[in-house]
């Protein structure tokens, strides 16, 4: 089941200083995101917005792939709430491969970031023409034995290190048929 949003979803600072979202008929939705992560007040009471709803149906697209949907409106509803309320970033580019193909994402656009072991899958979340702020999909991740990427945490990379995960998916289409 997707939910809806109505006018009744308010975003508010939980007890343990965690951003959530009242989803009214006594449901809650806890984000990872800590105050300190966030730009906003500590007795922050704001309405789900149209244009938080406008993100959300459209990471809720991009996600569809993910056939849970419990899942789906997780990792949207995180997205909203990177997009609306996280903290401006420095790009944290070094922890990934450069790219020889460069590649201007889209909002709420499913990318990769290559760490050298492996691929990681992200979700874009914020755009410009030189970086992009994007929410990580994939498992718990440890980048250059230094830093911790959790499930749903945000990072700012610059575009050259982005992999268009479409792109990827046609040379592979390409690769099997060749």
């Amino acid at each position: 089941m997707l939910l809806q949003p109505n006018d009744c979803w308010r975003w508010f600072m939980g007890e343990d200083r965690h951003l959530m979202l009242d989803l009214g008929a006594e449901m809650l939705f806890s984000t990872p995101y800590l105050k300190k992560q966030l730009v906003c007040p500590e007795t922050i009471n704001q309405c789900f917005s149209v244009e938080d709803a406008g993100l959300y149906y459209r990471f809720l697209d991009t996600l569809s792939s993910i056939r849970a949907p419990a899942q789906r409106v997780q990792a949207a509803l995180n997205g909203v709430a990177i997009a609306r309320f996280y903290k401006p970033l420095m790009p944290q580019s070094w922890f990934f491969e450069p790219q020889a193909d460069y590649h201007q994402p889209q909002l709420g656009e499913l990318i990769a970031l290559d760490i050298q072991t492996e691929l990681l899958t992200m979700m874009v979340v914020e755009t410009s023409p030189s970086a992009t702020v994007c929410m990580s999909l994939s498992g718990d991740q440890l980048l250059a034995n230094s830093k911790q990427l959790p499930t749903f945490a945000a990072i700012k990379v610059m575009n050259d290190r982005i992999i268009s995960l479409e792109a990827s998916y046609r040379e592979e289409e390409i690769r099997k048929v060749g």
